[in-house]
């Protein structure tokens, strides 16, 4: 198996500073970074044209989960929602990638190299929730792979999949 490790920041592509060549497909931290006023102000950019961008079926998941997880008594909660399904109502079906069977069973497989290759690295995937997250950017490359489309993210893991499988594009922002 060929080495793989998280590289430096500034060698991987920039949002800003490349373009993405082609349709995008926006990973769960470009919505969260964005609603919270975050990051680079593509970001927004990218959240105001939300009907042309394809998301993922795990994003959907992980955006929905917030629903579940905020405290309803909480005095920010509704206007936290309120923001989030305000953005899932912009995300046109169509654009929702959902992952076939085929398509989970290449993510695990790919998750699980990548994991092998940072193994005794500077990170290690220990817990449930680490296996978890992993798997979900996994499906996020492999159905992103199928489509032909650009991952925007801020997820450093996206860094591995993009060396084990070289065609996967991405780009990167802070």
């Amino acid at each position: 198996m060929a080495t793989i490790g998280y590289r430096e920041r500034g060698v991987l592509p920039r949002l800003g500073v490349v373009a993405p060549g082609g349709p995008v497909l926006l990973d769960t931290n470009v919505f969260i970074n964005a609603l919270a006023d975050r990051g680079p102000p593509e970001l927004r950019a990218l959240l105001a044209n939300l009907p042309l961008a394809f998301v993922s079926g795990p994003t959907v998941a992980e955006l929905s989960w917030t629903r579940g997880r905020l405290d309803p008594a909480h005095p920010n909660t509704a206007r936290v929602l309120t923001a989030y399904d305000s953005m899932l109502m912009q995300v046109e079906p169509t654009k929702i990638l959902t992952p076939s069977a085929e398509q989970w069973a290449r993510a695990g497989e790919l998750a699980g190299r990548a994991a092998l290759g940072v193994a005794g690295g500077g990170r290690s995937i220990k817990t449930a929730f680490d296996r978890i997250e992993l798997i979900n950017d996994a499906v996020t490359a492999v159905v992103s792979l199928d489509a032909r489309v650009v991952i925007v993210t801020h997820d450093a893991d996206f860094d591995l999949f993009q060396q084990l499988e070289p065609t996967l594009q991405v780009v990167f922002y802070d």
